[in-house]
This record gives structure tokens, sequence and C-alpha cells, in this order.
């Protein structure tokens, strides 16, 4: 006997196919189109900072400043036990002294005829605020310190 197929079956629900014996049976799902998303364990990556771009800037140190800087050096030089010896008052106030003095003498190298007697007397005017320091050292240590000083003006 030859089985019969029922070639103008509609294949609307193609879950259904019937056998040759005229029963139905279930389909499995084939979707071949869309392929099955196998679930893989996912592992979170650990939170990374955002990426910084770092910029170096160079600061650019005009020659001015440097002197100046070197003139704060060379005022300050050998003073460090006596400016720790005094008062926080009278340090504050020393260190804004020694600093506008330095900015003077500075202005005052800018110059093209520097007058070395007002160098030792701003020097001197400054030292002098130190308490108990001898009036012979302190001219010393000012023509001292105005020649350390001449000497950036003369590098120049």
């Amino acid at each position: 006997m030859v089985a019969e197929t029922n070639l103008g079956a509609s294949f609307e629900t193609p879950r259904q196919l019937e056998n040759l014996d005229g029963s139905s049976s279930e389909r499995p799902n084939l979707d071949l189109e869309k392929p099955k998303e196998v679930a893989e364990p996912k592992m979170e990556a650990p939170v990374q900072p955002a990426p910084v771009s770092v910029v170096k800037t160079v600061q650019l140190i005009t020659p001015y400043e440097e002197r100046r800087r070197n003139i704060e050096m060379t005022l300050a030089k050998n003073l460090e036990e006596i400016y720790l010896s005094m008062p926080l008052d009278k340090r504050a106030e020393f260190k804004r002294v020694g600093e506008e003095t330095s900015e003077k003498i500075n202005q005052l190298l800018e110059k093209t005829k520097v007058n070395l007697g007002k160098i030792v007397t701003l020097i001197r005017k400054w030292l002098a605020m130190l308490p108990g320091v001898n009036k012979l050292f302190l001219e010393q240590e000012a023509k001292i310190r105005a020649d350390e000083i001449m000497k950036f003006k003369r590098e120049e």
C-alpha cells in the first residue's frame, strides 16, 4: 500500500506535521533564522576611572624672577637659627619685610647705574629687625650680602 501524502495541506501551522497515518504531531521549534543565544556567565570588569589627560605646564621663570629668588636666598643665608628663635609674629613681619627688601633691591638692579649704598642701607634696615644684634655685625653683614647681590648684576 502506497502512503498518501497530503500535498495540498496548508503549512500555516509549521509546528504541526501530519504523519503518514493522518495523525498530527508537534514539531520542535527550529528557528534557523535566529541562533539561540547561549547564556554565558557574565563577568563584570572592574570599574576603572575615566582616563584623565595630563597636561604638563611649564612655568617660565623670567630673569627678573630668578634674580629676585637669588637675592632672597642671599639675604636669608645663615639666618635660620636666629629666625627660628624669634616669636611667630616677629617671624611673619621679618619675612614680609625681607620680601619687600628683596623686591626693592631687584628694582635697583634693573637700573643701568646701581647705587651700592642704597642696597647696603636696605639690607641694614632689614637686619636691624633681628633681636639683640650688634651694630658692627649689621654693618659687616649688610656689606657682605650687598657684594654678593652685586655679583648677580655683573653676571647679566
